[in-house]
């Protein structure tokens, strides 16, 4: 199992606290009751002589302006209102303040949040609102102000009005900035939606996703701060939370971002960041939740990490450049610079309370990031394109170095093992005859080899399909047994079988691959035992969405470490080389196993104690095309040997075969292969020849190669079918070919072969062939 980096798990609890912030945010402004209440009405600076009334007399105060006092302490002032007073609306803005406002000794409006919000010793910011008519000429305006907090005695600008629209006029102040977070709030949203849908459809992670994580978070900032908020939030309180929330988190997707694009060279120092953000986070929302500090006073330690941010960011990107690793990402670089420009404007901005436009520049900072950001992307696009197209042309410039390799390989392979058949076949010598099945053996294991490679190299560029048809399943088991009994008779082991008499006997899959997969393991199981046995079991499982084939190869050999089991299954690994170098295999045969499991969508599982053996499971999903119980198999394998027992192979003295091949040796040795058929064989060694002697003479069975000069076998079969004074227009032709890469005989049988055949030429399937066509 792949461990998880410390920086991973800091991101994950970043981001977990983004969600829950994000949670919070709704849920406060769904559940939570309004507070904001606000009616249209004019604005007009309101410029008059204010007084504060204290317990030792009055004083003359500027408003705005702030008055001496302690935290939590109230501050009167007081004001008369002019004779010539007509019916309009003041307002003033609470900055975290309790506001009481009095026209005489009536109780105009009253302000506070501290009994509506969750947690939190001062009222959220807010503009506070009451009438004032023409009866209340002459009468004294008192107004009472309370904060727990650095804003106590602090008195803004107040502002009356004539029935103009008081929330158009805000609107006209504050808009700009909800305009902009709102544009970069939908780049943002594109951005992460763009990413988790590259994601899932092309299986590629886009690092651009944490600065879309980093867009949605400041435009979503600048939204809640937006000091029209009150217009467009039911619950401010909880919109004021928000904002210190996402300006605590703003770092975590940053630093991801530019981590990454970094390529992790400075992994601990941003690692270092980003757990201080987390601690950060935690610590302000319990100061916040136990009435100890609020977010306003808490939040220097939030602007402080930005700030160390920022400075890392400079000095990682200065030592790139440095380095010269700057141009991996050299527009990111400029968009970078662009933003911590930003970034300080914003926080110096933060601090002057009479600022229309925070919010504004950050976000303009990360715009110009994202979009070059975008651009970095559409350059490595660009580069991604061309290393596929590349890629593209490798891979097929391997393959066809594959197919010529296959051919070049196997034609003497085809050569070696059928000369040695004869030799088989004709001596009486025993000396000879162990010679011969050495020969025999090292001869399969070499094929072997060979097509361990090319179905790596097929699978591997992704060429590699599944052909599923319906199969015996009781052959498919029986040609297992048989592999894997010869083997272990060498070895002197028992092989144990356990077959479920009741699975269905005809299924639908892909036979030649199930095939693979069980004498890859059962191979395996015979060549690291030495002594003991092996056990083949095979059940069937019926589920809810269909039939599985169950098997498992259990072994007594010299089993596998724990700590070797994560990486059995990966492409060349072998272990203990030193204990194991005389067991032949490339490495390949588990890989390619569990590739073509995955393929299939199936599972391998494997159990296994170090110096008592090992246990393969592998799970097949498989269509039931015939529920008949297969039956005993030990009985049908019986009958099948007495049958082999008997035969002594094909006769059809009246048949006329024609064989082509550009390869002198390869005639020789099929005319051998044939010979015991007794049929009428006649050679060609052209694609021109087999033509004449096609026009000429009528044949029940053309074996055909592939590769040969000038026409190859395919066009020569193409030239035979399209012309209709060919008397062997209809004849099958069987492709007798080297090229046995994975895939190649569907796309034989799709160019009008009636069959196929590699080489090295086995007779038994040789034989097979001709009994089916003559």
């Amino acid at each position: 199992m792949k461990k998880i980096s410390k920086f991973k798990i800091v991101e994950i609890i970043l981001a977990i606290m983004m969600v829950a912030s994000f949670v919070f945010f709704i849920w406060g402004q769904v559940m939570l009751p309004p507070e904001n209440n606000i009616e249209d009405d004019a604005i007009t600076s309101f410029e008059t002589d204010w007084t504060r009334v204290t317990k030792d007399g009055k004083e003359q105060i500027d408003v705005p302006g702030q008055c001496e006092a302690k935290q939590g302490e109230w501050v009167n002032i007081e004001t008369i209102l002019p004779d010539n007073q007509g019916d309009t609306w003041f307002y003033i803005r609470s900055m975290q303040q309790d506001i009481k406002i009095y026209v005489g000794d009536e109780l105009r409006e009253e302000y506070s949040t501290l009994d509506t919000q969750l947690f939190g010793k001062t009222s959220t910011m807010a503009y506070v609102m009451f009438p004032v008519y023409e009866s209340d000429a002459g009468k004294k305006l008192s107004i009472e102000l309370m904060s727990d907090s650095v804003y106590t005695g602090y008195v803004s600008e107040i502002f009356m009005g004539e029935k103009s629209n008081i929330v158009n006029h805000l609107y006209s102040l504050y808009v700009p900035g909800a305009i902009v977070a709102a544009v970069l709030l939908l780049i943002g949203v594109l951005v992460v939606l763009g990413s988790v849908f590259v994601y899932f459809f092309y299986k590629k992670k886009a690092d651009i996703i944490y600065l879309g994580n980093a867009t949605v978070l400041a435009a979503s900032w600048l939204l809640v701060e937006s000091k029209i908020r009150q217009f467009v939030f039911p619950n401010s309180t909880i919109a004021m939370m928000m904002g210190f929330l996402l300006i605590a988190l703003l770092p975590y997707p940053i630093l991801s971002y530019i981590n990454r694009i970094q390529k992790y060279r400075y992994n601990k120092i941003y690692m270092t960041i980003g757990t201080c953000t987390a601690i950060n986070f935690a610590g302000v929302v319990l100061l916040q939740v136990l009435n100890v500090k609020d977010f306003f006073e808490t939040m220097t330690s939030s602007h402080i990490i930005i700030v160390i941010l920022i400075v890392t960011m400079a000095v990682t990107i200065i030592l790139d450049c440095v380095k010269g690793q700057v141009r991996e990402y050299r527009e990111v670089a400029v968009g970078f610079a662009c933003l911590m420009a930003a970034g300080i404007f914003e926080i110096v901005l933060t601090y002057m309370v009479s600022a229309q436009m925070n919010g504004i520049s950050l976000c303009i900072g990360l715009i110009v990031l994202v979009v070059a950001a975008g651009l970095k992307s559409v350059r490595d696009m660009v580069n991604i394109e061309k290393e596929k197209q590349y890629a593209i042309a490798t891979g097929e410039s391997k393959a066809k170095f594959l197919a010529n390799m296959s051919h070049e390989i196997r034609t003497p392979i085809n050569t070696i093992i059928g000369m040695n058949e004869m030799i088989l076949r004709e001596n009486n010598n025993e000396s000879i005859e162990e010679y011969a099945y050495n020969i025999k053996s090292a001869s399969q294991m070499l094929l072997g080899l060979i097509n361990d490679v090319l179905d790596f190299s097929k699978i591997e560029a992704g060429k590699f399909q599944i052909v599923e048809n319906n199969y015996n399943l009781i052959d498919v088991l029986k040609d297992a047994i048989l592999g894997v009994e010869t083997r272990a008779k060498q070895k002197g082991l028992e092989v144990k079988l356990d077959i479920d008499e009741n699975m269905p006997s005809v299924l639908k899959g892909d036979e030649i691959r199930i095939k693979q997969i069980l004498n890859n393991l059962l191979s395996n199981a015979a060549k690291y035992t030495e002594t003991g046995s092996i056990t083949f079991s095979a059940k069937g499982i019926k589920e809810n969405d269909g039939y599985s084939l169950l098997l498992s190869v259990k072994d007594t050999g010299i089993g596998i470490k724990k700590a070797d089991i994560e990486t059995l299954f990966d492409s060349f690994q072998r272990f203990e080389l030193n204990k194991n170098r005389y067991i032949e295999g490339a490495g390949l045969g588990l890989n390619i196993t569990k590739l073509l499991v995955n393929l299939m969508n199936g599972t391998i599982d494997v159990q296994s104690q170090y110096g008592e053996g090992s246990t393969f499971i592998v799970k097949l999903p498989q269509e039931v095309i015939d529920d008949t119980p297969i039956g005993n198999i030990n009985q049908k394998r019986k009958v099948l040997k007495e049958e082999k027992i008997s035969k002594e192979g094909v006769h059809i003295p009246n048949a006329n075969i024609l064989i082509v091949d550009d390869t002198k040796m390869n005639l020789f040795v099929i005319k051998k292969l044939l010979e015991r058929t007794q049929a009428k064989l006649d050679t060609a060694e052209s694609g021109n020849q087999c033509l004449e002697m096609t026009k000429n003479k009528k044949y029940d069975l053309i074996l055909m190669d592939h590769m040969m000069p000038e026409p190859d076998g395919i066009q020569t079969l193409h030239l035979i079918r399209g012309d209709e004074t060919n008397k062997n227009i209809e004849t099958p032709v069987i492709v007798l070919t080297a090229n046995a890469i994975v895939g190649m005989k569907e796309q034989y049988l799709a160019e009008g072969f009636a069959g196929y055949l590699s080489k090295p030429v086995e007779i038994d399937e040789l034989e097979k062939m001709i009994i089916k066509f003559i």
